[in-house]
């Protein structure tokens, strides 16, 4: 049986450095704190890396095991999408990891926080209420 309290768990972390990223982005421009942002954009970027990790390692091998075709077909379009998504936040990363990077591009900051941010919540809301519960469902 599938284990997924580690990850709900780093879902949250995940979720609290979203919303320290998006609040930032969301304050009047003069307001912006961006070594803050810098900072929780880092933070998110290790924890990404450290939740795909445990994804790949032990979620996704143990569930394309199964004889479930549901749940192949769904860990193997969560793969591809999740792929695509962290290809995205790293670019995100790259280009506003620093308070210079984001003072330098500051409207841009805002508008990519915002699509980035929402594309990441979705994609936890979709694990969440789609993968996780079909697991949990079925006792895997």
């Amino acid at each position: 049986m599938i284990n997924l309290d580690s990850l709900n768990r780093q879902h949250a972390t995940i979720i609290e450095e979203i919303n320290s990223i998006t609040a930032e982005a969301e304050k009047d421009i003069s307001s912006i704190n961006a070594a803050e942002a810098a900072l929780h954009i880092s933070k998110l970027a290790g924890q990404l890396k450290l939740h795909l990790m445990n994804e790949d390692k032990f979620l996704y091998p143990n569930l394309l095991q199964s004889s479930d075709i549901e749940i192949n077909k769904m860990t193997n379009q969560y793969i591809i999408d999740m792929g695509n998504l962290a290809a995205e936040y790293l670019n995100y990363k790259n280009t506003y990891n620093t308070k210079t990077k984001i003072n330098e591009n500051i409207e841009s900051f805002i508008h990519d926080t915002k699509v980035t941010m929402e594309a990441l919540n979705k994609r936890i809301a979709k694990e969440d209420n789609e993968l996780y519960r079909l697991v949990a469902e079925r006792n895997l």
